[in-house]
């Protein structure tokens, strides 16, 4: 998915017909790499392929991105970001903060390594806990919290615990990536996910290993 175009700048004034035409042009960039980088790949693509299927100038691809990677950012974390608002979705009517993170981790160790454009952007654009904490990190706080303040988890030290957590999908991830870790072992990662969060061994077993809610569709 790439980003809306601009419909209004910054001061709510109503964008002038240079701004509009403008931001025409940026849509069609981002709406090409996007589709050039899903058909061959992200390191496939170059500046030159964008440009002519874009149908612009390479200095018009420069004015509004740096490079090739920088176009790709907005795209990616975009979709990432619906991605996580497909499992928010998903996850929205299940009580158990439990259940919750375990339909959402499961889902996200699935998914993302399953999407090009969302493996690119956490393990290649930049720092991957950084990436991690822009895609799902937001959701995942709030859902550790609240099975915190509930009851349900128990931590003595939540930044710890955190840092953990971020490692060890971003490691499971990476592995997932790579074709070395099955659906079964995702589960296992999510139930010793659980166990860290205080759900006991038998409790945390049964948990992760349920059937799967389908993700929610867009």
């Amino acid at each position: 998915m790439s980003e809306a175009p601009l419909t209004k700048p910054p001061g709510g004034r109503r964008p002038g017909r240079v701004e509009r035409r403008r931001a025409r042009v940026r849509q069609r960039i981002l709406e090409v790499t996007e589709a050039l980088t899903r058909a061959n790949g992200v390191d496939a693509v170059t500046v030159e392929d964008i440009t002519e299927a874009a149908d612009v100038a390479r200095r018009t691809f420069y004015h509004y991105f740096e490079s090739k990677n920088a176009a790709l950012v907005p795209i990616a974390r975009k979709q990432t970001r619906e991605l996580n608002r497909r499992i928010d979705r998903t996850v929205e009517r299940i009580d158990d903060p439990a259940e919750v993170i375990s339909v959402a981790l499961r889902h996200t160790l699935r998914s993302m390594p399953e999407d090009p454009l969302c493996a690119w952007f956490l393990f290649h654009s930049g720092l991957p806990h950084k990436r991690l904490r822009e895609g799902i990190g937001e959701s995942g706080y709030r859902d550790v919290k609240r099975g915190v303040e509930s009851g349900r988890f128990k931590l003595d030290n939540e930044a710890a615990a955190a840092t953990l957590l971020s490692g060890a999908l971003i490691g499971a991830l990476s592995e997932r990536l790579e074709g070395k870790l099955t659906d079964s072992d995702l589960d296992d990662t999510v139930e010793y996910l659980l166990r860290l969060l205080g759900v006991s061994p038998d409790e945390a077993q049964d948990i992760a290993h349920r059937p799967l809610p389908e993700l929610v569709s867009e």
